[in-house]
């Protein structure tokens, strides 16, 4: 029973009921695998808990209680981010795990493709421990998302802009969003038959995830980006 067919008016214990259908799905993929694998049987409160770490939940209670963020709502999200750190350190904590269980990472493939394969989620997944990391290569595979924004000082100069490095990236996680605030450069040519008006553009991008279900899924990001010409290869040109 999938939770895509359950599209009538629910109740509160009707929508507990589609929280926990997703969430035993999950888990239930797990010992599945598992049990192909070794034969062994994988408990169930260890998958559920494991699950619910992938979501972002130190507990699976806690993912069941989530009444702001239900994760059925997860259909709508354009980004799933597994929460591979804390889906580490649950396993770490959890009693009587098989020690045979596999990684962390495949685990988080497993519920992943579980997802996509039922058609619960259609989005993108970023799976990677390191976010900044994972940020500066969505913006390097679209550099224009920060570049239109920067369109008005590209103007300015009389260069040949095709180089975008991000050199620092802080988070903030609120109640509702991921905001990460990205620091860094877009890097240009001259054409030197031209006069010099800069070659290098710093910029501060503040990119906004609005949060759609559990704790790690979102919408598209959203980027605002601000930018100066960094003049000063010029103007110490000009003292020299």
């Amino acid at each position: 029973m999938f939770m895509k067919r359950l599209r009538s008016p629910l109740t509160d214990a009707g929508e507990k009921w589609i929280v926990m259908s997703i969430q035993k799905e999950c888990a239930d993929r797990l010992r599945e695998t598992y049990l192909d694998l070794t034969g062994a049987k994988l408990k169930s409160g260890h998958a559920h808990e494991l699950v619910a770490a992938y979501f972002g939940y130190g507990t699976a209670a806690a993912l069941q209680a989530d009444a702001a963020y239900p994760v059925d709502g997860i259909a709508a999200a354009a980004v799933l981010i597994p929460d591979l750190a804390l889906m580490d350190r649950r396993r770490d904590e959890l009693n009587q795990l098989p020690a045979d269980l596999q990684p962390v990472d495949d685990l988080a493939k497993q519920i992943t493709a579980y997802l996509v394969d039922e058609g619960y989620f259609s989005g993108k997944v970023w799976h990677n421990r390191d976010l900044a990391d994972e940020i500066n290569i969505r913006v390097v595979e679209d550099p224009m998302i920060i570049g239109d924004a920067l369109s008005g000082e590209i103007a300015s100069t009389n260069a040949y802009f095709d180089e975008l490095y991000i050199d620092e990236v802080a988070f903030d996680f609120t109640d509702d969003a991921l905001v990460a605030t990205l620091s860094g450069s877009l890097n240009g040519v001259h054409d030197w038959d031209r006069a010099f008006h800069g070659n290098k553009i710093n910029f501060t991008s503040e990119m906004t995830m609005y949060r759609v279900a559990a704790r790690m899924a979102y919408q598209q990001p959203d980027f605002e980006t601000n930018g100066s010409v960094d003049n000063s290869h010029y103007e110490d040109d000009l003292v020299e």
